[in-house]
């Protein structure tokens, strides 16, 4: 079976969608999705206030109870930093992190101006990260984003943006799941007091939250390990079915191994609570059957219903159904100090996943008040100049019989990103919509100048160098194809050539 028909639709009568997995199953990937290849997303919101990098919310009061091994040193630097800054939690805690952040020079237009000349087909919206702060106008969160900080609709914003730019829109949402498990720190406490996810809404007479109630952002009073109530699941889905529906999102960013608090989550409900995943899913299928909703794991019969996530992994080999890598230019909140990816390297992903199949999902780490700094900057500018000189072989193309050549890659099925160092030997693949047209990209630019394509049992009738005002020459023979390429090559990062075979 071909990779095309493992994505088609597995029934076309148009039957409405059931919440059970039988009937999710006949939904497909749109086509919209596979053929946009560049995504960008803002993961952006009051944890960038502190300028120290991603989970500070719940880093600031550690450590606790539940702390696991992976955050431990991440813990103690941004606790350190928390209390040499802000002092205590018990007086300035995650709450108060969200009243600083104002994002006063946040344009979203000139932004996605910026996104749309990098190369991004579509853009994604935090909506709320694990931190349980909405950034639209929430109905049932009064933490958010008018309310509180900003006095803006971010997501709003963005939407109008992502539409006026000819951009597809998504939302990534965060909480839930992984707000159960990830604020219950705020109820721990030390030799210095209780921290402030103790506060009830009687203690904010005459505090600058006055009328708000911390119980509302950081969730009831609970250890590590107690299982998420009814009521906290009932009310993610809500403000999930909320964001989705009021903002038309085309993509919903799920962070969690499964539906969020359903068999597998990284927070699993009660078993009576573990079915909301799927009712969401058909409630927002049936209003956006050209929609996507990924999650991190997938099993093989269901990815037509849910599209698989891979979060700063790199897939080893072709995946015979669409799929998505999301990873940041730098941290996933901006970071003081921190190393970027180059945006040679970024070129590098992105080849390597379109080549395998599927999407890349690129965070632009904002500052505090909604600008980039200058080396973001660069690397995006950089992108879109060669997407502009190479992107036909990207955009719309589809994956061709072998994803690649030459000895490097990621090891295993899925790894954890890192650089690669790319020889002239590794090659890329994607075939164009037209008939008879592929493109191979050179990871490296050779020092004789000659590439070699050994997958090719075809000479193809025409060679052309993207980019390059010079010609190229090839020959076939029973190794493949042999390619001369002219003495200086077109771009600084990947070279492109088109193979046309008759």
């Amino acid at each position: 079976m071909s990779i095309d028909e493992l994505s088609e639709p597995k029934d076309a009568t148009g039957a409405r969608y059931t919440p059970d997995w039988a009937s999710l199953r006949r939904h497909h990937v749109p086509d919209w999705f596979r053929d946009a290849k560049l995504g960008i997303w803002a993961h952006w919101g009051p944890q960038s206030a502190a300028r120290r990098g991603d989970w500070y919310a719940r880093h600031l009061y550690g450590p606790y109870a539940g702390t696991e091994n992976f955050e431990r040193d991440r813990t103690a630097r941004q606790t350190a930093h928390h209390r040499a800054h802000y002092g205590h939690p018990s007086r300035f805690g995650h709450k108060d992190l969200c009243h600083t952040w104002r994002a006063e020079r946040f344009d979203p237009d000139a932004l996605m101006d910026r996104f749309r000349r990098a190369g991004a087909r579509y853009f994604v919206s935090l909506a709320a990260h694990c931190d349980n702060f909405d950034l639209w106008d929430s109905t049932r969160q009064p933490w958010n984003a008018v309310n509180v900080g900003p006095g803006t609709d971010v997501v709003a914003r963005w939407e109008a943006a992502a539409r006026a730019a000819g951009l597809h829109f998504g939302v990534s949402m965060h909480a839930g799941s992984w707000t159960w498990r990830w604020l219950d720190a705020a109820f721990g406490q030390d030799s210095d007091g209780p921290y402030d996810g103790h506060l009830t809404a009687a203690d904010g007479h005459g505090t600058w939250w006055e009328g708000l109630d911390p119980r509302a952002l950081y969730g009831p009073p609970r250890r590590p390990g107690d299982t998420p109530t009814t009521a906290f699941v009932e009310d993610f889905y809500a403000r999930l079915t909320e964001v989705t529906e009021r903002y038309g999102a085309e993509l919903v960013y799920l962070d969690d191994s499964r539906l969020p608090f359903d068999d597998g989550s990284v927070c699993e409900a009660a078993p009576a609570d573990r079915a909301r995943g799927l009712a969401f899913l058909a409630a927002y299928y049936n209003r956006t059957p050209e929609g996507a909703v990924s999650i991190k794991t997938v099993a093989d019969a269901d990815r037509g219903a849910v599209l698989l996530d891979v979060e700063r992994h790199q897939l080893g080999g072709l995946d015979p159904h669409p799929w998505q890598y999301d990873t940041s230019i730098g941290d996933w909140f901006h970071s003081d100090g921190e190393t970027y990816k180059s945006a040679q390297e970024i070129v590098h992903l992105l080849v390597d996943t379109v080549s395998k199949n599927g999407c890349l999902l690129l965070n632009v780490p904002q500052l505090p008040d909604g600008t980039l700094d200058d080396e973001v900057s660069h690397v995006l500018d950089s992108l879109g100049a060669w997407l502009r000189t190479c992107g036909e072989a990207i955009y719309g193309t589809r994956p061709w019989t072998v994803y690649g050549e030459g000895p490097t890659n990621v090891s295993g099925e899925r790894s954890r990103e890192a650089r690669l160092d790319y020889t002239a030997q590794d090659l890329r693949f994607t075939r164009a919509a037209e008939p008879g047209v592929v493109y191979a990209f050179v990871m490296s630019w050779p020092d004789d100048r000659k590439v070699r394509i050994r997958s090719l049992d075809t000479t193809p009738a025409t060679v052309t160098l993207l980019g390059s005002p010079e010609p190229v020459t090839w020959r076939g023979g029973p190794d493949g194809l042999e390619v001369r390429l002219p003495d200086r090559p077109p771009t600084p990062y990947v070279q492109v050539l088109r193979l046309a075979f008759s």
